[in-house]
């Protein structure tokens, strides 16, 4: 039976399929940026035979060599693909000291070799199926993660057009997670301007916008401006954005709390893998913007410090270096004697 996990455990193995993922996005890139998916599949096996032997309580001085621990584990588990694993060993070896870049073939077997054994031994060793493995728990934005579990529902079901709908509303919570919740007005680093809102004067939306082309192109230009900023200043990749825009549906929240989208022919199409590949987007864009949360909490604890003084700040002029006075002279020959 095996042995109960504990939250560190689940972090763990959900960086391990957050690097195995990785590996999968890098494998398709054109070569030779593809061969880094040799390296991030040897990460994430490395990592996942390092969670294996703290679960099972294998007591070590140091981390082994990648082939030595099917022998360090052996007692406690038989790992299985010891001859396949070294031959993606090997490929890494090659390709970071030796500089020979993979083949195609030899990146689809080393992807197919770690699914599988991801597959075949979490059950045993863990307890749990390799897919259940959530990376949505290494996420420190807690509506993201939310509406991710709560997308993830769906797809359960088999409703990927509401799934992906919900990622959308994942992604739109992370950029308003660091566009200043908590200020008023919302001065954060990452929010580049104000809110546009639909109600600002002079209206533009519809029949408002007659005989207002122009006004009415800068404002779709400065919202979109806006919105690629936030995400490029937080780390997201801006390829990879639009490709997102493209797979999710656009969501609209409405003045009774109802958020809606329209089911087109296109979102009906959407699979599995587009699902799959947006969800994974929405992560890997959550633990990048992540690095900003050390710049919230010092905004957060700037907006406390001077939110309602009782008496207004003074005000302090800068008048240059210290200036240090000259001591007063004294002659040698004064004083008591």
């Amino acid at each position: 039976m095996a042995r109960p996990l504990d939250p560190f455990t689940v972090q763990r193995l959900a960086y391990v399929r957050y690097l195995y993922r990785e590996g999968i996005e890098q494998s398709r890139q054109p070569a030779p940026l593809r061969s880094r998916a040799i390296t991030s599949f040897h990460d994430a096996v490395e990592n996942y035979l390092g969670v294996i032997t703290q679960h099972l309580g294998i007591d070590m001085a140091k981390a082994p060599d990648f082939i030595a621990y099917w022998a360090l584990i052996k007692d406690e588990f038989d790992l299985p693909k010891k001859d396949a694993m070294k031959r993606l060993n090997d490929a890494r070896v090659a390709l970071k000291h030796n500089g020979t870049f993979p083949s195609a073939h030899q990146i689809e077997q080393a992807h197919r070799t770690v699914e599988d054994f991801f597959i075949t031994v979490t059950p045993k060793v863990f307890g749990v199926d390799f897919d259940a493995i959530d990376m949505v728990d290494l996420l420190t934005q807690p509506d993201v993660a939310r509406l991710l579990r709560e997308a993830q529902t769906h797809a359960d079901a088999g409703d990927y057009p509401h799934a992906l709908a919900g990622v959308a509303l994942a992604f739109d919570e992370l950029l308003l997670h660091y566009a200043g919740h908590f200020t008023r007005p919302r001065t954060a680093v990452f929010t580049f301007g104000p809110e546009i809102e639909i109600f600002d004067e002079p209206r533009v939306d519809g029949s408002h916008g007659r005989g207002l082309k122009r006004l009415k192109k800068l404002t779709v230009i400065a919202d979109a401006t806006q919105r690629a900023l936030r995400a490029m200043a937080l780390g997201i990749d801006y390829a990879d954005l639009a490709r997102f825009k493209i797979v999710t549906p656009v969501v609209t929240g409405y003045f009774n709390g109802s958020r809606r989208y329209v089911e087109s022919a296109w979102i009906k199409a959407r699979t599995s893998e587009d699902y799959d590949w947006a969800r994974h987007f929405v992560i890997e864009s959550a633990l990048r913007a992540a690095r900003a949360d050390e710049i919230q909490g010092l905004l957060k604890a700037q907006y406390d410090a001077n939110w309602n003084p009782a008496v207004l700040f003074s005000e302090r002029e800068w008048t240059g270096p210290v200036r240090v006075e000259d001591p007063e002279e004294v002659s040698a020959l004064e004083g008591d004697f």
